[in-house]
């Protein structure tokens, strides 16, 4: 649909499913960003409206007031819940309406969310104001809110206190910045602002657990790699053929992959390892450590993704290890620097179909007949996708099919000796 131009259209936009973001606020990743917001917003015992968007005809001309202005004009049209709301001329902001939630502690909150993945991001990427520190992408920041609707609210429904009301989780903070490094890293190559089209298109979905991993486990087991399967057939002709994705640049991916390395090592160092309540997960770390390290030479840009992967498994498990609580990072199927499985999907690989874990994004796409956006890797003067490969990433799928993604690696290069 067009993108809104004044508040009636953009009421009408956020009825379908509570997100609105327009390609220039998506920092490359409208649609991705707008499928995994929408699905918290559906989680959500409340209403969530999300909307990210330029500048809206009849506000006033001061960006703070034509903020207050488009919060309380909404409000009137879509009725309670909590709004997340920016306009290019104006910061995120955070109201909330009927939820009983006392504004100035609703704002503390989201602010305070709001520094602790600052903060993350300036530990991953580099301190603020210096040339490495990544500034958060508007679809960044409102997952974080999104995905903290509720402490938020709670935290603005009681009596102020003098503690620091941070809702998010760590490890959710983690994986935001972690996403937030790898968008800036490919701004190198995203095309202008100006390029946008101005049209969003919105993909209502469902909620599907992560299931089981049989199918594709025993294909592996028997010795099966992924090269040679046949991908899932394309659209019906009278349906635009999607985009082939890029391979990833080589020199982005590095950067990457030695940002995630680093917080690996500096996690360990400052372990201690006398208080960590489960060691043989927090020690996977240390495999994880010894696997990665040899990857950052190569170049190969399937080794340097998947050594984001190795490294960001291993932070999750001394994490994990350390508090005694929490789960092992499972990758998407479909391209690994997607957010991490969440759903799961039937895909055609060989003979038959079998279900494999992926983000809610890949899934969606599968659910309507489109060919997930999925990692492509150069195969001589074109690219491939990357399960086509005889490789050990091929045959984990990114970490998407094993449990011990490091172990893997190893043992695949002990018998490369």
């Amino acid at each position: 649909m067009d993108a809104p131009s004044d508040i009636d259209a953009l009421a009408d936009a956020l009825r379908e499913d509570g997100v609105v973001i327009e390609r220039a606020m998506g920092t490359g990743e409208t649609q991705d960003a707008h499928d995994r917001i929408a699905a918290l917003v559906r989680e959500t015992p409340f209403p969530v409206y999300v909307a990210l968007v330029e500048d809206l005809d009849g506000l006033p001309d001061d960006a703070t007031a034509a903020s207050e202005a488009m919060a309380g004009l909404l409000n009137r049209r879509l009725g309670d819940g909590l709004y997340v709301l920016q306009t290019t001329d104006s910061s995120q902001r955070v109201w909330s309406y009927g939820l009983g939630a006392d504004p100035a502690g609703l704002s503390l909150a989201a602010y305070a969310n709001g520094d602790l993945l600052e903060d993350t991001v300036a530990d991953l990427a580099g301190p603020i104001d210096t040339e490495d520190y990544v500034y958060l992408p508007p679809t960044i920041l409102a997952e974080a809110t999104v995905r903290t609707a509720e402490g938020i609210v709670e935290v603005g429904r009681q009596e102020p206190s003098g503690e620091r009301p941070v809702t998010l989780e760590q490890s959710d903070a983690d994986r935001l910045a972690e996403r937030a490094v790898e968008l800036d890293a490919a701004a190198s190559w995203r095309p202008r602002v100006e390029e946008f089209v101005d049209v969003r298109v919105a993909s209502p979905g469902t909620s599907i657990l992560v299931g089981g991993l049989s199918g594709l486990v025993v294909a592996l087991l028997l010795g099966q790699t992924l090269v040679g399967w046949p991908r899932r057939r394309e659209p019906a002709p009278e349906v635009a053929a999607p985009v082939v994705p890029r391979p990833p640049d080589l020199h982005a991916e590095r950067r990457i992959a030695r940002a995630q390395v680093d917080a690996l090592t500096t996690a360990l160092a400052a372990t201690d390892w006398a208080a960590v309540h489960d060691r043989d997960t927090a020690g996977r770390a240390l495999t994880a450590r010894d696997a990665v390290e040899p990857l950052l030479a190569s170049d190969d840009v399937a080794d340097l993704v998947g050594a984001q992967v190795v490294a960001r498994a291993g932070s999750r498990d001394l994490s994990c290890g350390t508090r005694g609580r929490g789960t092992s990072l499972r990758t998407c199927f479909f391209d690994p620097r997607h957010p991490e499985a969440s759903a799961e999907a039937r895909w055609r690989l060989g003979d038959g179909e079998v279900e494999v874990p992926c983000c809610e994004a890949c899934a969606t796409a599968v659910r309507s007949g489109r060919s997930p956006d999925h990692l492509r890797l150069p195969s001589g003067r074109d690219s491939q996708p990357y399960w086509e490969r005889g490789d050990v990433w091929a045959r984990t799928g990114f970490g998407a099919t094993t449990d011990f993604l490091a172990r893997d690696v190893l043992a695949d290069r002990e018998r490369a000796r």
